[in-house]
């Protein structure tokens, strides 16, 4: 057989395996009569082509057959449906499986024998040069012996070292050659890392490797974009103030740096928000949309960073549309909404709470408690009466897991971790439904300092409801948690019927 006769077949082969992938695609089945009848052959021209390539062999023909990326679906699609595919079919798809195998097991035993001393390297990077440049970042601890990622080498590292290789030696594209390279766990492509604003150690050591190359085209520039707002200095003043007492920036952030996300003259950094990535989006969206629509997300991202890290857009984006599909835009976090209505002068319109339409508060510090301060007293005296907390523990300190402006300390709890997370769940959960077991890791602590373990607890409450265990499993802890959430209804039916009396 031919060189010509070999491509003619190979083409064939990838065409036909191609249309079976298709038909896979967009039915799920295989329709084999409605093939050219000649795909019979492929087993035997696999064969063919593997004796060829036996006696003469030849990266571009390898390239070739290797580019065919249907095989494996269309085998397993014959191997899951024997019982209902005619046994001729199975037969040649077999043959065809059994011979493929073989051509790429020999096609990669030549690419490896042609590669001698870079056979770690792959393509295109299988030279002396690549080797050398690639040496620098093994030194580093970057890349081990056989040039794949060390396990603590960041995406973006090996982002520069890709850029910086294929701009020496100047590959066609800078990351395709290295994405095969380096194949990233979970097929995640290292060529998509952005390059930080400010927490730029990594990356400017990495690129301090390549010393020749000019970063300038790698390197994205980013422009300060500020908030306008008509407000004055004094309602900035008091939002920067409402927002460092109620632990949503951090209580570090000067007034000036806050400021300058209102002015891009006076910009000096983002404002370190302490708080979870979707309250930060309700935030922006509440407090700037009115004055921002057009680049609100984008100047979130400049103005704003979580963990020393700028959030991304697609973030704020999916962020704020999930409380706008939940319908939480008026209750996500009633703090929140307070203090961006107080900056926007906004008057209070925020309905009653009812039983049926809970108010969303998604602190992760403390519990949300509409009870008064007589029904927290109650619950305090009544947990240390029955030896359940810390007799040295004082009301203020237990206060505090209500209010985060006073938190202190968590209480220490001196009872098994089981009868905590009864006692949370009666207690806290009718008010706390999303985050109960993330509260009661910050507002408690088991003896010894030990912190409750929050996916135990909710394994543990699960095996409780199973063996119907909720209403008898601590009878004087459910009579406390119950005496706390009768009181609170009872005063909120006085109040309910104080004002139905007043309306008459």
């Amino acid at each position: 057989m031919t060189r010509q006769e070999t491509v003619i077949k190979i083409t064939k082969i990838t065409r036909i395996i191609g249309e079976m992938k298709s038909q896979l695609d967009l039915d799920d089945e295989i329709e084999f009569e409605a093939l050219d009848p000649s795909w019979a052959n492929i087993g035997k021209w696999t064969k063919e082509i593997y004796q060829y390539m036996e006696q003469a062999p030849s990266p571009l023909l390898a390239d070739l057959i290797t580019n065919n990326e249907f095989t494996t679906p269309v085998v397993n699609y014959v191997q899951n449906h024997k019982q209902d595919i005619d046994s001729t079919y199975v037969k040649v798809i077999d043959s065809y499986a059994k011979n493929m195998q073989a051509l790429l097991s020999l096609c990669e035993e030549q690419r490896e024998k042609s590669k001698g001393e870079y056979k770690d390297l792959t393509g295109p990077l299988a030279n002396e040069q690549v080797t050398t440049l690639l040496q620098r970042a093994i030194r580093a601890g970057l890349l081990d012996e056989h040039y794949q990622p060390m396990p603590q080498t960041k995406p973006l590292q090996l982002k520069v070292i890709a850029y910086a290789i294929s701009t020496i030696c100047k590959l066609s594209s800078p990351y395709v050659h290295f994405e095969k390279q380096w194949k990233r766990e979970n097929g995640k492509r290292f060529s998509t890392s952005r390059v930080p604003r400010y927490n730029t150690a990594l990356y400017d050591t990495t690129k301090a490797l390549y010393p020749e190359v000019d970063f300038t085209e790698f390197e994205p520039i980013h422009e300060a974009k500020t908030f306008y707002t008509p407000q004055s200095e004094q309602d900035i003043r008091m939002l920067y103030h409402d927002l460092v007492k109620y632990g949503y920036i951090a209580p570090s952030t000067p007034f000036e740096t806050f400021a300058g996300i209102f002015d891009k003259t006076k910009f000096s950094k983002p404002i370190e928000w302490i708080k979870a990535q979707r309250q930060l989006s309700y935030f922006v969206y509440l407090a700037f949309y009115k004055f921002n629509k057009k680049d609100l997300w984008i100047k979130g991202e400049c103005c704003f960073s979580i963990d020393g890290h700028s959030p991304h857009k697609a973030c704020f984006v999916s962020g704020y549309s999930w409380i706008k599909r939940a319908g939480w835009l008026d209750r996500y976090d009633v703090k929140l909404k307070a203090i961006c209505d107080k900056f926007n002068h906004i008057e209070n319109t925020a309905k009653r709470e009812t039983s049926d339409e809970r108010l969303i508060h998604t602190s992760k510090v403390v519990f949300h408690s509409t009870s008064s301060e007589e029904d927290i007293h109650s619950m305090f005296s009544a947990l240390l009466e029955g030896g359940y907390i810390d007799p040295s523990t004082e009301f203020t300190t237990f206060r505090g897991i209500f209010d985060e402006t006073i938190f202190e300390h968590p209480i220490v709890w001196m009872k098994t971790q089981a009868l905590l997370m009864y006692f949370v769940h009666l207690a806290f959960k009718p008010h706390n439904p999303y985050d109960v077991w993330v509260k009661c890791a910050n507002c408690f602590r088991l003896r010894g300092g030990k912190t409750p373990n929050r996916q135990s607890m909710d394994c543990n409450f699960r095996f409780i409801v199973k063996k119907g265990l909720l209403a008898t499993y601590d009878i004087r802890l459910k009579t406390i948690a119950d005496n706390y959430l009768s009181n609170k209804n009872k005063n909120a039916d006085i109040t309910s019927s104080i004002k139905e009396s007043i309306s008459t």
